[in-house]
Protein backbone atom coordinates (compact mmCIF):
# COMPACT_ATOMS: atom_id res chain seq x y z
CA UNK A 1 0.00 0.00 0.00
CA UNK A 2 2.64 2.65 0.80
CA UNK A 3 5.16 0.79 -1.91
CA UNK A 4 4.66 4.10 -4.28
CA UNK A 5 5.78 6.80 -1.48
CA UNK A 6 8.70 8.81 -1.66
CA UNK A 7 10.26 8.62 2.24
CA UNK A 8 12.66 11.26 1.68
CA UNK A 9 9.97 13.65 0.39
CA UNK A 10 7.83 12.32 3.45
CA UNK A 11 10.85 13.59 5.86
CA UNK A 12 11.27 16.80 4.59
CA UNK A 13 7.95 17.74 4.72
CA UNK A 14 7.58 16.74 7.91
CA UNK A 15 10.49 19.11 9.02
CA UNK A 16 9.14 21.68 6.97
CA UNK A 17 5.58 21.45 8.73
CA UNK A 18 7.27 21.38 11.95
CA UNK A 19 9.33 24.09 11.21
CA UNK A 20 6.14 26.39 9.87
CA UNK A 21 4.44 24.96 13.46
CA UNK A 22 6.83 26.32 16.01
CA UNK A 23 6.75 29.83 13.74
CA UNK A 24 3.05 29.94 13.41
CA UNK A 25 2.54 29.32 17.04
CA UNK A 26 5.52 31.31 18.23
CA UNK A 27 6.81 34.14 16.47
CA UNK A 28 3.96 34.93 13.71
CA UNK A 29 0.72 33.90 15.86
CA UNK A 30 1.88 32.68 19.21
CA UNK A 31 0.67 35.36 21.24
CA UNK A 32 -3.19 35.84 19.00
CA UNK A 33 -3.43 32.31 19.23
CA UNK A 34 -2.62 32.00 23.25
CA UNK A 35 -5.35 35.31 23.91
CA UNK A 36 -7.70 33.27 21.44
CA UNK A 37 -7.36 29.90 23.33
CA UNK A 38 -7.83 32.04 26.73
CA UNK A 39 -11.04 33.97 25.79
CA UNK A 40 -12.38 30.96 23.97
CA UNK A 41 -11.67 28.18 26.44
CA UNK A 42 -11.60 30.08 29.34
CA UNK A 43 -8.04 29.17 31.10
CA UNK A 44 -4.49 29.60 29.81
CA UNK A 45 -3.31 27.18 27.35
CA UNK A 46 -1.50 24.17 29.13
CA UNK A 47 1.86 24.35 28.39
CA UNK A 48 2.84 21.26 30.59
CA UNK A 49 4.61 18.11 29.45
CA UNK A 50 5.25 20.08 26.47
CA UNK A 51 7.82 17.13 24.86
CA UNK A 52 5.23 14.32 24.93
CA UNK A 53 2.50 16.93 23.16
CA UNK A 54 5.15 17.93 20.60
CA UNK A 55 5.99 14.15 20.33
CA UNK A 56 2.40 13.56 19.77
CA UNK A 57 2.44 16.21 16.90
CA UNK A 58 4.97 15.20 15.09
CA UNK A 59 3.16 11.57 15.10
CA UNK A 60 0.29 12.99 13.47
CA UNK A 61 2.43 15.42 11.02
CA UNK A 62 3.83 12.20 9.90
CA UNK A 63 0.29 10.88 9.39
CA UNK A 64 -0.70 13.43 7.90
CA UNK A 65 1.86 13.54 5.34
CA UNK A 66 1.99 9.82 4.66
CA UNK A 67 -1.45 10.62 3.67
CA UNK A 68 -0.95 12.96 1.32
CA UNK A 69 1.88 11.10 -0.12
CA UNK A 70 -0.39 7.92 -0.44
CA UNK A 71 -3.17 9.90 -1.96
CA UNK A 72 -0.57 11.62 -4.92
CA UNK A 73 0.87 8.09 -5.33
CA UNK A 74 -2.38 6.88 -6.60
CA UNK A 75 -3.55 9.91 -8.03
CA UNK A 76 -0.28 9.97 -10.40
CA UNK A 77 0.42 13.47 -8.74
CA UNK A 78 3.95 14.17 -9.90
CA UNK A 79 3.91 18.20 -10.12
CA UNK A 80 3.23 21.39 -8.72
CA UNK A 81 -0.39 19.99 -9.45
CA UNK A 82 0.12 18.86 -5.85
CA UNK A 83 -0.47 22.36 -4.47
CA UNK A 84 -3.53 22.24 -5.92
CA UNK A 85 -4.70 18.44 -4.80
CA UNK A 86 -3.15 18.94 -1.37
CA UNK A 87 -5.65 22.45 -1.08
CA UNK A 88 -8.38 20.42 -2.19
CA UNK A 89 -7.90 17.28 0.33
CA UNK A 90 -7.86 20.11 2.86
CA UNK A 91 -10.42 21.52 1.57
CA UNK A 92 -13.02 18.48 1.90
CA UNK A 93 -11.54 17.01 4.94
CA UNK A 94 -9.34 19.10 7.48
CA UNK A 95 -11.44 22.44 7.08
CA UNK A 96 -15.09 20.89 7.09
CA UNK A 97 -13.62 18.28 10.72
CA UNK A 98 -12.06 21.89 11.90
CA UNK A 99 -15.64 23.94 11.43
CA UNK A 100 -16.94 21.44 13.60
CA UNK A 101 -14.92 23.34 16.10
CA UNK A 102 -16.95 26.66 15.55
CA UNK A 103 -19.89 25.04 14.45
CA UNK A 104 -20.54 23.07 17.55
CA UNK A 105 -18.24 23.11 20.02
CA UNK A 106 -18.17 27.15 20.42
CA UNK A 107 -14.73 28.11 19.96
CA UNK A 108 -14.00 31.16 19.02
CA UNK A 109 -13.44 32.60 15.12
CA UNK A 110 -10.11 33.97 15.78
CA UNK A 111 -8.90 30.74 17.20
CA UNK A 112 -10.31 28.26 14.84
CA UNK A 113 -9.25 30.63 11.65
CA UNK A 114 -5.44 30.22 13.25
CA UNK A 115 -5.71 26.92 13.35
CA UNK A 116 -7.11 26.01 10.17
CA UNK A 117 -4.55 28.73 8.42
CA UNK A 118 -1.85 26.80 9.49
CA UNK A 119 -3.45 23.45 8.29
CA UNK A 120 -4.02 24.66 5.19
CA UNK A 121 -0.43 26.80 4.77
CA UNK A 122 0.86 22.47 5.74
CA UNK A 123 -0.98 20.77 3.23
CA UNK A 124 0.27 23.88 0.87
CA UNK A 125 3.85 22.99 1.84
CA UNK A 126 3.24 19.16 1.70
CA UNK A 127 1.61 19.33 -1.27
CA UNK A 128 4.35 21.20 -3.02
CA UNK A 129 7.32 19.46 -1.61
CA UNK A 130 5.46 15.66 -2.63
CA UNK A 131 4.42 16.98 -6.06
CA UNK A 132 7.87 17.77 -6.70
CA UNK A 133 9.77 15.10 -5.29
CA UNK A 134 7.72 12.34 -6.60
CA UNK A 135 8.99 8.64 -6.14
CA UNK A 136 10.99 7.63 -9.27
CA UNK A 137 9.80 4.30 -11.26
CA UNK A 138 12.52 1.40 -11.01
CA UNK A 139 14.31 0.82 -14.00
CA UNK A 140 12.86 -2.62 -16.01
Amino acid sequence: MLKNINWIAVLISVVLLEGLGFLWYGPLLGEAWSAAYRNSIGRDPDMTNMAVTQSLGVVNTLILVIGLAWVFARMGINSLAGIGAAAAVWFFFNFTTMAIEYLYMGLAPNLVLINMGYQLVSYLVAGAVLGLMPRRAKAA
